[in-house]
């Protein structure tokens, strides 16, 4: 049945699955976090004094990553007048549903219609996807770049793209990917190609792509900009994005050291739902026996960036994010073709079933709950001492605003309790295809759960947006406004200023003597404010007071009157 719907009603399909997923949420929270204000700023600068070439965080500091993500961003402004959390944030939404469109299409060309729509809906539907394409950072843009050069190097290989004029796009593709976090956007298909083209022993391949003349178009996209920003930022500009974000995060970690068998839970834990059968994918696909061109694509796609990723020192869950498409593909395939019922696989799909029960009963336990006492928390509480400190922080947050979620999280529970037992019951009787469906809709029902009920309360919690909303009301703009030292986050105080704002590194004890009645004003974090206060308790109390507690959850901030800074 699937398979007879034409082409465009299963990009239709899913295009309304991106739209229900991703779309509804981008403005739904504030920035509260460390990573979407850093790169929010250099959107701001592009807009405020249209640097696009260059744009500079609080117009003096280099960003770490290259522009292709702000320009997107600041494309967006000039279409929209908005400069706000959705606009910034649309450029992640529409690169990852694009994505989705191209797997669909590379799927379905690769294997048939079936398997393209199911990979398109695992890759729209798995969480780390999920995450990035609502988050403002540079990773979904990557990713897209990376599968889209991947695509017409595959393309260009197997014969589906014969004219000489797609050679020169393929390189002009990789070459912009550079720009969107720096040389991975070249080296990540450029691994993926020399290995391929290796295991099917295709030197031709391989001297075609590194002796044609597009591969000057692709340096010169890619060097040519990295040439003219280091002419504008300088040695700055070189020690941070050349130095810092590539060669010292690859070899010494720059503060994200970890072992290199890092990355196998993380593997598991970004792909749900769907990593529940990754085990049995991952074995059918690479156990023994002969593989297609199509597979044994998809397989070292997979591998040299799990394995690159792995052996870099410098190590983050979302690296992984640009090796998903090839593993959506690979799990559709499983579950439109496998045909393996030996005792073995069914003792697993049983074992998922099982948790599949048991996770759908929990679920009607936390509406039975919430519909007795209305408490839905109630059942979590075991749960808050297994989560490190921050996410300990972040879910009391969550299971103490849960009482206020009212009937929508109610009928979500009750809804993803009726699909977990309903997916338990197709994998209990090895009906694969008839779980798909069900896989798609717990996700669509996370997601608003997700986005829509518990990331807002946590973003309630560590926003400094409403406080700088009254700030920007009570300083007037011919005020001068300062911020007092550097032992909070204040990229979010930057952004929703609208401007940059001076730093003062002076002693606390200096700053003291100038606080009270004054002419200027001064943001400061709380506990330094306590501080000021130990030296001299007669001073008047602060002007405003944030709820907002910042990306760490521990800076609260105060507005303070000054005079003489």
């Amino acid at each position: 049945m699937i398979e007879r719907l034409s082409p465009a009603i299963h990009a239709a399909s899913l295009l309304l699955l991106c739209g229900v997923l991703y779309f509804p949420y981008l403005g739904a929270a504030p920035f509260f976090d460390k990573g979407e204000p850093r790169e929010a700023m250099a959107v701001q600068d592009i807009v405020r004094r249209g640097e696009w070439l260059v744009p500079l965080k609080r117009a003096t500091d280099v960003p770490s990553k290259p522009p292709l993500f702000h320009w997107s961003a600041a494309a967006v402004y000039h279409v929209t007048g908005r400069l706000d959390e959705a606009t910034i944030r649309f450029p992640s939404a529409l690169y990852a549903t694009l994505g989705v469109l191209l797997v669909y299409f590379l799927g379905r060309k690769l294997f048939n219609g079936e398997t393209g729509l199911c990979a398109g809906a695992i890759l729209a539907t798995s969480l780390v996807y999920q995450d990035q394409a609502l988050d403002a950072r540079v990773d979904m843009t990557l990713c897209f770049f990376v599968l889209l050069s991947l695509v017409l190097f595959y393309s260009l290989c197997l014969g589906f793209l014969r004219r000489p004029i797609w050679y020169y796009f393929f390189f002009a593709v990789t070459g912009i990917g550079a720009l969107a976090k720096g040389p991975l956007g070249i080296l990540l298909p450029a691994l993926v190609a020399a290995a391929f083209a290796t295991a099917k022993r295709r030197w031709d391949w391989l001297a075609k792509f590194l002796f044609h003349p597009g591969i000057v178009l692709m340096l010169g996209l890619a060097a040519g900009w990295y040439a003219l920003a280091v002419t504008r930022g300088g040695e700055g500009f070189f020690d941070r994005q050349i130095l810092q974000e590539n060669l010292s995060r690859f070899v010494g970690g720059s503060g994200h050291s970890h072992p290199i068998y890092y990355y196998i839970p993380y593997l598991f834990s970004q792909g749900l739902p769907w990593a529940l059968l990754l085990p049995v994918v991952l074995w059918g696909a690479f156990r023994k026996g002969p593989s297609c061109d199509a597979k044994l694509f998809l397989k070292i796609w997979f591998t040299v960036m799990f394995v690159f990723f792995s052996i870099s020192l410098g190590k983050r869950p979302v690296y992984l994010l640009p090796l998903y498409p090839a593993l959506a593909i690979l799990t559709a395939h499983w579950f439109v073709h496998h045909s393996d019922t030996g005792a073995g696989m069914s003792y697993y799909y049983r074992a998922v079933a099982l948790f599949a029960g048991f996770t759908g009963l929990i679920l009607l336990l936390v509406v039975v709950g919430n519909l007795w006492n209305h408490d839905p928390a109630l059942l979590f509480g075991a749960i808050e001492p297994l989560l490190k400190p921050k996410d300990r922080a972040n879910f009391t947050v969550v299971k103490n605003a849960m009482a206020s979620f009212g009937w929508p999280f109610t009928a979500a529970a009750l809804a993803s309790a009726l699909l977990w037992l309903s997916l338990a019951r197709c994998l209990w009787s090895h009906r694969l295809r008839a779980a798909v469906p069900r896989f798609v809709l717990i996700a669509v029902v996370f997601s608003f759960v997700a986005r829509g009920l518990v990331v807002p309360k946590i973003a309630e919690a560590r926003s400094y947006r409403p406080f700088m909303i009254e700030v920007d009301r009570l300083v007037k703009r011919e005020d001068r406004l300062y911020l007092y030292g550097r032992s909070f986050n204040s990229d979010p105080v930057v952004f929703y200023h609208g401007e940059p704002v001076e730093t003062l590194d002076a002693p606390l004890e200096e700053i003291v003597a100038k606080i009270g009645r004054g002419e200027t004003y001064l943001i400061m974090a709380e506990f330094e404010w306590l501080e000021v206060l130990k030296r001299d308790a007669n001073l008047p109390p602060p002007l405003l007071k944030s709820n907002g507690k910042g990306p760490e959850g521990d800076a609260p901030l105060v507005l303070v009157r000054a005079r003489g800074l």
